[in-house]
């Protein structure tokens, strides 16, 4: 009993360790591609401010706009950002529904 315990600890520590290296090598090229498409939209956001200007709009008027539907746009994807996240996708499932089924043994084994 005792070795299949160790056992399944260590296939938990082994896939905790698989899943956070998973999201270290997702968070490092999510670190790069940001610098990006930060770069992007910068650019993207300045053209948008300098063609308004060229229709006719002052250019205080244009930079309020364009920041304020930015910034609009911007809280709207962080709020369903946040209310999508979950810690859920982390969780060894295999090694829990494992353990789940070896608990179960163990109670019949011990009645």
């Amino acid at each position: 009993m005792a070795r299949l315990i160790e056992t399944e600890i260590r296939l938990v520590r082994t896939e905790l360790g698989e899943k956070l290296a998973e999201a270290i090598r997702a968070l490092a090229i999510i670190a790069a591609s940001s610098v990006l498409l930060l770069t992007a939209l910068v650019l993207f956001v300045l053209g948008v401010v300098h063609l308004l200007i060229y229709f006719g709009l002052q250019p205080f008027v244009a930079f309020f706009s364009v920041g304020l539907v930015s910034a609009v746009v911007g809280g709207l994807a962080v709020y369903f950002a946040v209310s999508h996240l979950s810690t859920s996708g982390l969780a060894p499932k295999r090694s829990i529904n494992q353990l789940g089924k070896d608990a179960q043994i163990i109670k019949e084994q011990v009645s």
